[in-house]
């Protein structure tokens, strides 16, 4: 595996995403199998542009009947930190209404943005709203919410690859890495 120079430490090789993330859509189709869904279907809606590795890996693993749909919300703006001020720049086409919405997210760091997008799509007349997450830093919460699932939890540090960038990239790096921050300083892309 080849590793980005700006990868301090490897924590999760691809390997362990797929077997993690295989038995979490296992857990939540037993969960969903007990629930009284809408056209026994849920929908997923996954957070861009962080998600998609992970939502993928997700549905090629989950074995229910689902609608799939996708949002851009921003609250980065490029940094290492949030601005605490998330703007829905994409908005979903699906109704909402009286359907169970599971979604789809690669990092809860401070919660602020998973808490808004939580409250927006309860406003929005579901029945239910669950979270499901790659990456949990809890430690870093600003809010109270809880993730329903998550794969991995993690500290403070700042995280790359499988969805997760800085300034638009490394996304596609196949496995989670700690980026060594000092090296960002003097970096020549």
């Amino acid at each position: 595996m080849k590793i980005h120079p700006l990868v301090k430490d490897v924590l999760f090789t691809r390997e362990q995403i797929q077997a993690q993330t295989k038995k979490i859509a296992q857990d939540i189709v037993a969960y969903y199998k007990g629930q009284n869904l809408k056209n026994n279907t849920i929908v997923l809606i996954g957070l861009m542009k962080g998600c998609i590795p992970f939502m993928a890996e997700f549905l090629a693993n989950f074995e229910m009947e689902c609608e799939t749909d996708f949002m851009v919300v921003s609250s980065y703006k490029g940094g290492l930190k949030t601005s605490g001020d998330p703007k829905i720049v994409l908005d979903i086409n699906t109704s909402l209404r009286d359907r169970d919405v599971l979604i789809i997210e690669d990092v809860i760091d401070s919660g602020i943005t998973l808490e808004y997008m939580k409250n927006y799509f309860s406003s929005k007349g579901t029945n239910s709203v669950k979270i499901v997450t790659l990456i949990d830093k809890k430690g870093n919460r600003e809010v109270d919410i809880v993730p329903d699932w998550t794969c991995f939890e993690i500290g403070p540090e700042f995280i790359i690859g499988f969805g997760l960038d800085y300034q638009e990239r490394l996304r596609n790096l196949p496995y989670v890495a700690t980026c060594d921050t000092n090296k960002l300083k003097d970096w020549k892309w």
